[in-house]
């Protein structure tokens, strides 16, 4: 039977239309950075005040890869039908974009295009908006960053020492990337972060609003870590420090688009003159098979988050992520971007010094030592709205961690961030030993302010006794310069009249080492502590406050 005309015209349009499918997210890379309005040598066009002073101060020179992406291009793209971009990377070169997949070969057939990758299905972003807080300095009122239920947990990597010591995290910024802040907005256990003006700007790059109190209260967890506080209830580890929050990981899916949804993040942290970022996220697999991570890709170099990290630590910020939640399961191991270098990988440790059993372990698969450190990840005690509950993971381990960083940098700004990554590092409990469980050990804010004392020449490595007087802690750090064949020193407590009190006999591991001793055994006054190592003698006058 001869095929009708009317079949045959709609079979032509047919051919001729073109094919359409699914709308999904694609990052397009741009094959250079032309046409662009900003040059590197007026940086403060693109960067703030602040993140220039951290460059400047930290050595570190502007590159072409500060330079924001072409905006002639960015307009070129924008100028297509169905088309919109949403957020850029001038690192990576590129633009997220929500498209249909038909318009995929018209956008690869541009000149000025270098390839594009899915990195998640199905439309999410919508209109931008304009978010965030201005910054007003305030200043706090507190008479006590003391919290009986937070007590133990701050104690187990010294920052009630830090606090005693006056750092609280003032005049520090801190980036916190995780699923969604919810209800902190209406918890009294941030109501300082409010009142005193300390959230300096927000972002949600999941759907592109600046609404970062909703999609999930897993973030507000973690910020409870850091910045939560009640006086003489609860006390994070750094509750005084400026914050930023950023929603990069979508809790209703998993695709590579949280990869880059980090590195907009982590660039607009930067721009912004961000000291610390901690971020309880990671990635090895997701909802597309074809996206996934091997363990041979967790080297450092090869994920795109982990790329990212490298990337934003070259910046001079300090990066603070969780190691990962797999160790009782067949992945077992560390999730990007742990695996970078540069950067503080936290695992979880137990209140017994045991690596808690759900902590992801190392190492990378090129060898090296993961996780870096460890703080106490197991029953970690978070408030959420109202309530103090507990919670398990390098999740709170890893905001802990980036609270004391914060406190030791603002107690030595003259340092770099891998300075005081290093500091944190050697000073650990098991640094003469790390291994793949519990990495370089547990850190300790009065180990490695002493030792930082020490090294920067702050206090002379002769004999000393460090705090002297002692403050209201009563652990007191010995140092030497001269080590016997053997290491082991005789220390004894004599009052002003020589009556003997105590003595002890320890171990010396260096010069750098310091002999730490507890002596709230003594009561407030004036004493004689003597020092022998070998055919080494020493006396020193010890004050106790």
């Amino acid at each position: 039977m001869a095929m009708s005309k009317y079949v045959i015209c709609f079979f032509i349009l047919f051919l001729t239309f073109p094919s359409f499918g699914e709308v999904n997210r694609y990052m397009v890379f741009f094959t250079d950075k032309n046409d662009n309005a900003f040059n590197i040598n007026n940086p403060e066009q693109f960067l703030s005040k602040r993140a220039l002073d951290r460059r400047a101060n930290q050595n570190i020179k502007i590159s072409i890869n500060d330079l924001p992406v072409s905006d002639v291009y960015v307009s070129s793209l924008n100028n297509l039908d169905d088309l919109d971009v949403y957020f850029s990377t001038k690192w990576m070169n590129g633009v997220l974009v929500e498209i249909d997949e038909g318009k995929i070969e018209e956008i690869n057939a541009l000149p000025y295009v270098a390839n594009v990758v899915l990195v998640a299905h199905g439309s999410k972003l919508g209109s931008m908006q304009n978010g965030g807080r201005k910054y007003k300095e305030a200043k706090s009122d507190f008479e006590s960053f003391d919290g009986v239920e937070t007590k133990e947990q701050n104690e187990f990597i010294g920052v009630d020492d830090m606090h005693s010591s006056g750092y609280h995290g003032e005049d520090m910024l801190i980036a916190i990337f995780d699923s969604g802040f919810g209800y902190i907005n209406e918890s009294s256990f941030f109501t300082h972060v409010f009142e005193q003006n300390k959230l300096l700007s927000s972002k949600d790059f999941i759907r592109g609003s600046d609404n970062v109190f909703q999609y999930d209260v897993h973030g507000s967890k973690v910020l409870s870590c850091i910045s939560g506080f009640k006086e003489g209830v609860y006390s994070g580890t750094a509750p005084e420090a400026n914050i930023v929050l950023c929603v990069t990981e979508d809790i209703q899916s998993e695709f590579s688009i949280e990869e880059y949804n980090w590195l907009f993040a982590a660039e607009f942290a930067d721009s912004i003159g961000v000291d610390v970022i901690n971020s309880s996220v990671g990635y090895s697999y997701f909802d597309d098979d074809r996206m996934n991570y091997t363990y041979e890709d967790l080297d450092g170099r090869t994920t795109v988050i982990a790329k990212a990290a490298n990337i934003v630590a070259s910046k001079g910020i300090l990066v603070v992520c969780s190691n990962g939640n797999e160790g009782n399961n067949s992945w077992q191991y560390l999730n990007s971007p742990a695996d970078a270098d540069s950067i503080l990988a936290v695992g979880a440790a137990t209140f017994d010094l045991d690596r808690a059993n759900f902590s992801s372990f190392g190492p990378t698969s090129d060898g090296r030592i993961k996780p870096d450190i460890s703080a106490l990840g197991s029953w970690v005690k978070i408030a959420l709205q109202e309530e103090i509950t507990y919670a398990n993971g390098t999740s709170f381990s890893a905001p802990m961690v980036a609270g004391l960083a914060a406190g030791l940098w603002q107690a030595f700004p003259e340092l770099t961030s891998q300075e005081v990554i290093q500091y944190l590092k050697m000073t650990s409990s098991q640094s003469d030993a790390p291994d793949t469980l519990l990495g370089y050990g547990i850190p300790n804010f009065r180990r490695a302010y002493n030792r930082i004392k020490v090294t920067e020449g702050e206090v002379s490595n002769k004999y000393v006794v460090f705090p002297n007087p002692v403050d209201n802690r009563r652990i007191i750090s010995f140092y030497v310069d001269t080590l016997a064949d053997d290491k082991r020193a005789n220390i004894n407590f004599y009052d002003l009249k020589g009556s003997y009190i105590m003595g002890e006999t320890l171990t010396v591991k260096s010069e750098l080492d310091p002999i730490e001793i507890d002596v709230s055994f003594l009561k407030p006054g004036s004493y004689i502590l003597t020092y022998k190592n070998g055919q080494l003698e020493k006396k020193l006058k010890l004050v106790v406050l």
